[in-house]
């Protein structure tokens, strides 16, 4: 067999973090700690993104890597650690809208941040920003999901499909949907 001679130059990053699983999986809280810091603010991006309430996300974060640890075990070593990490967070947000009963408004014009107000913060979005990003967060549940998990995430039809255990079809449907609504409340803008 011949070698491959085109191997990505992250592959030394996926090994260590192999590594750093195998280590983890042995005890060493340093190890599975790496990996938190790796991974955690992408993974809080995601939630904010789809709960719009920062405190409710660093919770369900939180969560997410607590019980990533105590299942540790069971995950494959030689898979990459962010998409099992993320399909459990997308899992607890889902459990969090469940229990809630609502879904949370996202207001920009908030800083949500408990260590205190940014004033450089809300310069650096734009008004149009803020109007998308509201709009995103207006939509309903099961198309914003897709949406942000495609647009924001930027996984597969088939990654979102398996992480949200629905068809490749269906998430097609919805990304569809939630992009003509987008459209509809921000026509004012594309004119």
């Amino acid at each position: 067999m011949e070698e491959n001679k085109n191997i990505p130059v992250d592959i030394a990053e996926d090994k260590n973090e192999s590594l750093l699983v195998i280590r983890a999986k042995e005890g060493d809280k340093a190890a599975f700690g790496r990996l938190v810091k790796k991974h955690q603010q992408r993974v809080l991006r995601m939630v904010v993104a789809m709960t719009g309430d920062l405190d409710s996300a660093m919770d369900i974060v939180q969560d997410s890597f607590i019980r990533a640890y105590k299942a540790l075990e069971s995950f494959d070593s030689n898979r990459p650690f962010y998409p099992w990490i993320s399909t459990i967070a997308v899992n607890l947000t889902y459990n969090y809208f469940k229990k809630s009963g609502r879904e949370v408004s996202f207001d920009p014009e908030k800083d949500t941040r408990s260590d205190g107000a940014d004033p450089l913060r809300q310069l650096r979005i734009s008004e149009n920003d803020k109007r998308f990003l509201k709009a995103v967060q207006e939509l309903p549940e099961q198309y914003r999901i897709v949406f942000i998990l495609r647009s924001f995430e930027h996984l597969s039809y088939n990654e979102i499909a398996l992480k949200l255990k629905i068809s490749e079809g269906t998430v097609d449907s919805r990304l569809y949907r939630a992009r003509r609504i987008l459209l509809d409340k921000l026509k004012d803008l594309l004119e």
